[in-house]
């Protein structure tokens, strides 16, 4: 008996399987036809059959926790062998089993990857013919099409999966909604990399306004909050891909007041730690650089933290993370690698910086001839978290000028990445910070943020920080 194909819900994960099933004598035997994208077939484990009372009559192993199930002919449609889409989906493989909130992060995953793939394809390229639309806000600074892509594309998926869940985020549908051109646009864009995902404007502007949903009465004592930056980085993403413009989407899931998972999506940064040919080649394709260019960067409190390909191929394990070892074995604090904004007057508007570096590398060892930190790398974004967690380097700091207060988003994912990786993050007086007040910002006491590789590292930063600003505020 030949089934079409169809789509398979398995807990809160989506299949496509296609097959053939034959039944006999009132028991099931299953006959396979089939090809298996992205799986070997002997990959297939075993067989066995499952009482027909909860609509399943058959469950196959494809290894390391897939399942796919039988339905009752009699009852449903029936399925046989798993092709995953692995463009956009999780694969099981890649993270370890028994990894802290694991379901939570199987769909965030896949969440990101739709979004990543989303503005991966309309970031500029950063010629000058060649632009996109955005929006300037209220503080003046822009949000793109991709921002409004990438915030509907993944609250839309966290939403089905997780409808008791709250949201805050970056963006709202106000400017949209008196602009119906641009509305089409980023229909139009979503559409053209995943056709099926929203089908309409009035879907779309509501998707985006999820990430408000944290105010509404409903949720005043939800504990599961979604925290959203859809294009972390916005001028990055606009000086684009030829320019070396990094930016990342970045998600982190806040219980009780506390980030428990962190996950970047960096469609621009090198996989490996110590490339830094952030920019693209004019000659370089997305068809063609997977091996080489896009991660993701997954990370749960008490499990670790991991580097994954920006789009899964299904047979890349995940990649477990560790900072510079933290107690000067392996690097001294006076070799210790900055990772810095791309843009000084906003993350550094004082040259704080500097006068760290001085402090840490030593007054003539810190400064080229230009006044820039030598020991550094420049990128717009959380991206500079994932690069500390990796071991591309070893001190990140952001020093926004008086009077600003932080963002929840700008924080939290990175927050988990880098603290599981074995690293520290705290305010610039060295204590935790804390994410559980209300609304989407920060206490206004966060005067600034520094992360590193821990242990001795950090103290010395924290110190450096402590130091320059008394020798600042004296001379002043």
């Amino acid at each position: 008996m030949r089934w079409p194909s169809r789509q398979l819900h398995m807990g809160r994960y989506q299949y496509r399987c296609t097959g053939m099933m034959m039944r006999s004598c009132g028991s099931v035997s299953i006959k396979m036809v089939a090809t298996l994208v992205g799986l070997a077939l002997s990959r297939v484990a075993s067989v066995e059959c499952v009482s027909s009372s909860t609509r399943v009559v058959s469950a196959f192993s494809l290894g390391a926790g897939r399942r796919c199930c039988f339905l009752d002919p009699n009852q449903g449609s029936g399925w046989s062998t798993v092709s995953r889409q692995m463009s956009s989906s999780a694969s099981t493989e890649e993270l370890p089993m028994d990894l802290p909130r694991r379901e939570d992060v199987m769909v965030a995953v896949e969440a990101m990857r739709k979004a990543c793939r989303i503005t991966r394809a309309i970031q500029p390229s950063g010629k000058e013919d060649d632009g996109i639309s955005t929006v300037t806000k209220v503080d003046a600074s822009p949000v793109t099409v991709g921002d409004f892509c990438a915030q509907a594309v993944t609250l839309r998926h966290l939403n089905q999966h997780f409808p008791q869940d709250a949201f805050v985020a970056e963006e709202g549908s106000a400017a949209l909604r008196s602009d119906q051109d641009l509305s089409k646009e980023i229909l139009n864009a979503i559409q053209s990399q995943l056709p099926k995902e929203v089908d309409s404007i009035s879907t779309l502007l509501d998707n985006i306004d999820l990430g408000q949903s944290f105010s509404l009465p409903k949720h005043k004592n939800t504990k599961r909050i979604w925290c959203l930056d859809p294009i972390d980085g916005t001028k990055g993403f606009l000086r684009g891909k030829l320019t070396g413009g990094q930016y990342c989407v970045a998600l982190a899931l806040i219980e009780d007041g506390v980030p428990v998972v962190g996950i970047l999506g960096c469609p621009n940064l090198p996989v490996e730690v110590d490339d830094d040919g952030y920019a693209w080649d004019e000659a370089e394709e997305e068809a063609t650089n997977g091996k080489t260019r896009g991660c993701l960067f997954v990370a749960t409190r008490g499990g670790g933290c991991y580097q994954l390909p920006l789009f899964s191929s299904g047979d890349t394990p995940a990649k477990r993370l560790h900072v510079t070892p933290n107690d000067a074995s392996a690097m001294s604090i006076s070799e210790a690698r900055f990772c810095i904004g791309v843009e000084r007057s906003f993350g550094d508007p004082l040259g704080q910086s500097m006068a760290i570096a001085k402090i840490l590398h030593g007054e003539d060892e810190a400064l080229d001839g230009e006044g820039q930190i030598i020991r550094a790398r420049r990128m717009d974004s959380q991206v500079k978290y994932g690069v500390l967690a990796r071991g591309g380097a070893e001190i990140y700091i952001r020093l926004p000028k008086a009077g600003y207060v932080e963002y929840k988003w700008d924080h939290a994912a990175g927050s988990v990445v880098i603290q599981e990786a074995g690293g520290e993050m705290t305010n610039v007086d060295g204590r935790p910070i804390d994410f559980g007040l209300y609304g989407n910002k920060l206490s206004d006491t966060v005067r600034g943020v520094i992360g590193s590789n821990g242990g001795i590292f950090h103290k010395a930063l924290v110190d450096a920080y402590q130091r320059q600003e008394k020798e600042r505020n004296n001379i002043s």
